[in-house]
């Protein structure tokens, strides 16, 4: 007998409904298996394709395995002043201690062919106190260009106004003396660009190395000046400013004299009154003290003797060879009142010269008091020469004034102080 068991209808909707959900779950395990294996497949290869870093591993021997290192030596250290050179100073990073720092000495070698239109300017050397760059230009009346070391020159015209009326001092163009010593002796009780604001002033500079001009026709100031069109050679006033370094320490005085004069403010103190007139002595229509020339020389003289002129009483006239005019005519060179001065110091100075109209000229020069030349009876007969006022390498020559002046010459024959030709230089400093 066969037995048949059918299963309820129930039974089969259960047993289809727990197939369905086995296929599923095998298919979502078979799926995350695959996905699983894929990622990990994929960043092994991505690892290993990668190119890692090369790392070094230091082997250090044990102390006892070690070779025996040198005993390290230190360098002898020197301290060594710099001077201009072509070379190049290393840079120094000083520590914030307040103990020096010594370094060893450090030679570097220049391809001149490798400078590419570089150079370097040393203005002060360390050792000497001059540097390469101090120029030699500026001499006359001052170069155009203000490089190097110099005095800042400017001209004044005073017969007219800054805006180019006339002015009193030359009434139909013919100079009135009394008038333009008013005006300089003025200016000189301050020496203070303000008491000029009220001329004319020249556009152009000049900047001038050392005073040495002994004769010239008033014609070049206006005509060195850039300014020849618009001012006349009569009665300008020319003044340069700056600041000196002293080469020395002492006392020393300014030595010159000019025509028609020249003046020197050393320090903020009027140091020099020379030349065929004396400004600061200027009175009201009295030009009888104002005149230093002929008769005017014997009472000038006197009144500083007397002690009645106390601003010059340390003033003395001095005969010097190579100068027979101004010898015989304002008593030779006039040595100013003496002054001390601190090698390495700064001092402001301003140098004035005026002209009345006609040939002028101007010499300035210097002397240490202890180095006073010998006089006898009133004439130079030995000693050390005056040396020369200058703020670079500049030295005069009579060949180079006369190109200098040109057109504007004066005379044949130069007069011509003599002076030390290795003159110390005053460096014009900021």
């Amino acid at each position: 007998m066969a037995l048949h068991i059918q299963m309820s209808e129930e039974a089969e909707r259960e047993y289809k409904r727990a197939k369905m959900r086995g296929m599923l779950s095998s298919f979502g395990a078979a799926t995350a298996l695959s996905l699983a294996f894929g990622l990990t497949l994929t960043f092994t290869v991505i690892y290993f394709a990668t190119e890692q870093p090369a790392e070094f591993i230091s082997y250090v021997p044990p102390a006892e395995d070690a070779p025996p290192r040198p005993v390290p030596t230190t360098p002898k250290l020197s301290q060594k002043a710099a001077t201009p050179s072509n070379t190049v100073a290393p840079s120094v990073i000083v520590s914030t201690g307040a103990a020096p720092v010594a370094m060893a000495q450090l030679d570097i070698e220049m391809d001149d062919s490798a400078d590419d239109g570089l150079s370097i300017d040393i203005g002060i050397g360390m050792d000497t106190g001059l540097g390469e760059d101090l120029g030699d230009s500026g001499g006359g009346m001052g170069s155009s260009s203000p490089s190097g070391s110099a005095l800042e020159g400017t001209l004044y015209d005073l017969k007219q106004s800054k805006g180019g009326a006339p002015t009193k001092l030359a009434p139909g163009g013919k100079v009135n003396t009394m008038e333009l010593y008013s005006v300089v002796g003025a200016y000189m009780k301050s020496w203070s660009p303000s008491a000029l604001a009220r001329f004319y002033k020249s556009p152009a500079k000049l900047y001038a190395s050392n005073f040495f001009l002994p004769m010239a026709n008033a014609s070049l100031a206006p005509d060195a000046f850039q300014c020849a069109q618009k001012v006349k050679p009569a009665a300008w006033l020319v003044v340069y400013r700056g600041k000196v370094k002293s080469p020395v320490s002492g006392t020393i005085r300014f030595v010159g004299t000019g025509d028609d004069f020249i003046g020197v403010r050393f320090g903020g103190k009027m140091v020099l009154e020379a030349g065929y007139r004396v400004p600061s002595a200027y009175k009201k229509d009295d030009l009888s003290q104002v005149n230093v020339s002929g008769g005017g020389l014997a009472a000038h003289k006197e009144r500083i003797k007397s002690g009645k002129d106390k601003v010059h009483a340390k003033y003395e006239f001095i005969n010097y060879p190579g100068i027979n005019t101004w010898n015989s005519e304002i008593g030779g060179l006039t040595a100013g009142e003496p002054i001390k001065v601190k090698e390495g110091t700064s001092y402001p100075i301003e140098i004035a010269i005026t002209e009345e109209g006609g040939k002028f000229g101007y010499v300035l020069m210097w002397e240490h008091v202890s180095d006073t030349p010998i006089v006898k009876n009133g004439k130079v007969t030995g000693g050390k020469k005056f040396y020369l006022f200058r703020t670079n390498f500049s030295a005069p020559s009579k060949e180079e004034l006369k190109k200098l002046i040109g057109k504007h010459a004066a005379g044949k024959d130069m007069e011509w102080p003599e002076f030390d030709p290795d003159s110390p230089i005053w460096v014009a400093v900021p």
